[in-house]
């Protein structure tokens, strides 16, 4: 478990034995009301301080006229102030020995010098004593275990919450709150609630690593719009993970600004939003792109443990509603094994008008004795195991007298499995439908949306998710950046990348000379810190055969880059044996300004730009994280063999992609950016063609 000071010290922020409304108001109604109308309401036990110097009484407690005159400490402050008395209300909540403030006032710290020096000052306060400062901008907190209510969400307003087991941290007080009205009117219960806000001090990690100790919580839901440091994300997710509880992630806005600052083609290939998916899956979360797909996740999530597998069980009364949902299987990844012939055999019997495959068909003949309906299931579940159950009841919920034969047969069924989750789509009343979430179905009223709940909430690679974080090998750390590709090669082929053999040469006769030492067929490449992509510029020449056409092809080539790059500043050429043919792949590493360093594999060479192939991981990487990663990029079809052809090195490959991203991590000081592109990979090793390294400030 990955715990730490930070989470441990959010226990006054989730769980405070006092609090103090610093701005309270006697109106319920108002944002320093509603967190004492709220407490009230949910019967917290602690003891509730109203801070207001010009009130005799607040909804009928004792206010305080300042925190500085306090009967007695507090554990836990809400500010509701006008921004620009924020500052100094926190400043006196440290100087009372407060353990945990937040801040639900907006306009506090968000833009120009003026902000930038508050947000320091607030950070300040947070990170000097034993203080947690949530907000500023914050929704607020609640807590159902210790009936703790320190927010002023209007959604509880109309949608007050029932505990249960699911926690929310969201940066977004109204999107989290939205998102919490939706789920509570679908049954599910709640643990914890926070809204981060602008973040001054804690942020959605630290509340998804709290979140990730806390007894009361078994699933975890989180809504982003940023992050300030994705590692540090990437730890509490993993945190969560390493104690079993499922994250389900909302993560808003599809920005490629994280790729504006690497000129490679990684980087190109990396942006911001699919970094953010890598780290997601990679450390076991699942991400929901839609508002409507999160809450569904949520309902299957609280209503069982996630699903083991990606195998599942549909029964349902119509082969319509069969085939529907057998292609919103296939859509979503997910597998209906078919059930065993002995469990076939009995189902025929019970319904000898049905389908005894996956989907299994009951078909309407079974109306007259619905009990035979969960005794179908029940024979297909035996057969072999499921990982999740969707049953499709159509009416039979509306029917009484339909609804009594299967009522208890189903409630059954569901308790002899209670580690699978079990999908109910009905239409129903409401106490039908009460019924069935009591006996722990999650319901729904459209199969493929059931189906793609179970697909979120399941496993999506039986690799178990890993991030590394080890420290950097000073060993393989570059003595100084690169000025142009001859250096970076040189620099890299010291530190173990393997290419072929070659020569920087500055003039024909070199190249000549060269070309002679090393034997036809030769390339050609032009040498200039000023042009990324050579093919572009005109400065790459393959297959050269001989001497003469050597010398023709210097002088054209010293034509072109002039023609096209005429600002290039030009240093020779590197001439380099040329390679037998293999498949090209594309290796590199880019500092990305949230996660740090991402690395990058995929399609190489020409494909790069038209397949848009590229897996992405935090680096460094394993070499067998980066054989999982070619294998599951579209270019490893190719590697693993296609029509005939043999199978590449891959563990050669994989060698070469885990040693650049090594020297990258222990390079970050002076490289942005390393690639290799492509690298030719061949049956018996690999070597790398094209090297790029993107200097941090200038070179020389």
């Amino acid at each position: 478990m990955l715990t730490s000071e930070r989470t441990l010290s959010l226990s006054s922020l989730f769980e405070p034995a006092s609090v103090a409304v610093i701005g309270a108001s006697s109106d319920p109604n108002k944002i320093g009301g509603r967190p004492i109308a709220f407490l009230k309401r949910a019967g917290y036990a602690g003891r509730i301080v109203p801070v207001n110097p010009g009130a005799a009484e607040v909804q009928g407690l004792r206010p305080a006229a300042s925190m500085a005159v306090l009967d007695a400490p507090v554990e836990h402050a809400i500010v509701a102030l006008p921004g620009h008395q924020v500052l100094a209300a926190v400043q006196a909540c440290a100087r009372a020995g407060v353990r945990a403030v937040q801040v639900f006032s907006s306009g506090v710290a968000e833009s120009g010098a003026a902000g930038d020096a508050e947000r320091a000052a607030l950070r300040s306060l947070a990170r000097s004593g034993e203080l947690r400062l949530l907000g500023p901008n914050s929704l607020g907190v609640f807590s159902t275990p210790s009936c703790f209510f320190g927010t002023f969400a209007t959604a509880l307003d109309g949608a007050w919450p029932r505990p249960g087991p699911v926690g929310v941290a969201s940066q977004s007080g109204a999107f989290g709150s939205y998102f919490f009205a939706l789920a509570q009117a679908r049954g599910v219960g709640f643990s914890r609630f926070v809204a981060t806000g602008n973040e001054v001090d804690v942020d959605v990690a630290d509340c998804i690593e709290y979140l990730a100790t806390d007894p009361s919580t078994r699933v975890i839901v989180t809504a982003l719009e940023g992050c300030r440091d994705g590692r540090r994300l990437a730890r509490a997710l993993l945190a969560a993970h390493a104690a079993g509880k499922p994250v389900l992630a909302m993560k808003v806005g599809r920005s490629a600004g994280g790729a504006a600052a690497a000129a490679t083609h990684t980087g190109a290939l990396s942006s911001e939003d699919r970094v953010f998916d890598a780290v997601l899956r990679d450390t076991g979360a699942r991400r929901a792109h839609t508002l409507e797909a999160l809450v569904d996740a949520a309902v299957l999530a609280s209503s069982s443990p996630p699903p083991p597998s990606r195998d599942v069980l549909v029964v349902t009364t119509s082969g319509g509603i069969g085939v529907l949902s057998a292609d919103a299987a296939d859509e979503h990844a997910l597998a209906l094994p078919p059930i065993g012939d002995r469990a076939a055999h009995e189902i025929a019997a019970l319904a000898p008008l049905g389908s005894g495959r996956n989907p299994v068909d009951t078909s309407a003949g079974i109306i007259g004795d619905l009990a035979r309906y969960a005794a179908i299931a029940g024979h297909a579940l035996a057969s072999r195991p499921y990982g999740a159950v969707l049953c499709f009841l159509a009416h039979i919920g509306r029917n009484p007298a339909h609804w009594a034969q299967l009522r208890g047969p189903l409630g059954a069924l569901r308790a002899r499995h209670p580690s699978l989750p079990f999908a109910a789509v009905l239409t129903a009343p409401a106490d039908v439908v009460v019924e069935l979430e009591a006996h722990g179905f999650a319901v729904f009223d459209d199969p493929s949306r059931a189906l793609a709940a179970i697909a979120l909430n399941a496993p999506r690679h039986t690799r178990a998710p890993r991030i590394a974080f080890d420290a950097p090998d000073p060993a393989l750390a570059m003595k100084r950046a690169p000025r142009d590709e001859a250096e970076a090669r040189a620099a890299l082929a010291a530190l173990g990348i393997r290419f072929p053999e070659e020569s920087h040469v500055h003039d024909a006769d070199e190249a000549l000379r060269a070309a002679g030492r090393l034997g036809y067929p030769v390339v050609l490449k032009v040498v200039s810190p000023d042009i990324t992509h050579k093919t572009e510029a005109g400065g790459v020449a393959l297959g050269i055969p001989d001497a003469s056409t050597l010398n023709r092809e210097i002088a054209d080539m010293n034509e072109r880059v002039a023609r096209r790059a005429p600002k290039a500043r030009r240093q020779g050429f590197i001439v380099s044996r040329h390679l037998a043919a293999g498949v090209e792949v594309r290796a590199g590493v880019h500092l990305d300004p949230v996660f740090g360093l991402v690395a990058s594999v995929g399609a190489g060479g020409v494909l790069t730009e038209w397949l848009d192939d590229s897996v992405i991981r935090l680096a460094p990487v394993s070499t067998e994280e980066a054989r999982a990663m070619l294998t599951e990029a579209r270019v490893g079809a190719l590697l693993g063999g296609f029509r005939g052809s043999p199978p590449c090195d891959l563990d050669a490959l994989a060698q070469q992609v885990s040693r650049l991203t090594a020297i990258a991590a222990a390079s970050s000081e002076r490289v942005r950016a390393l690639e290799l592109n492509p690298v030719i990979a061949r049956p018996e090793g690999c070597e790398a063609v094209d090297a790029l390294a993107e200097p941090i400030g200038d070179p020389t």
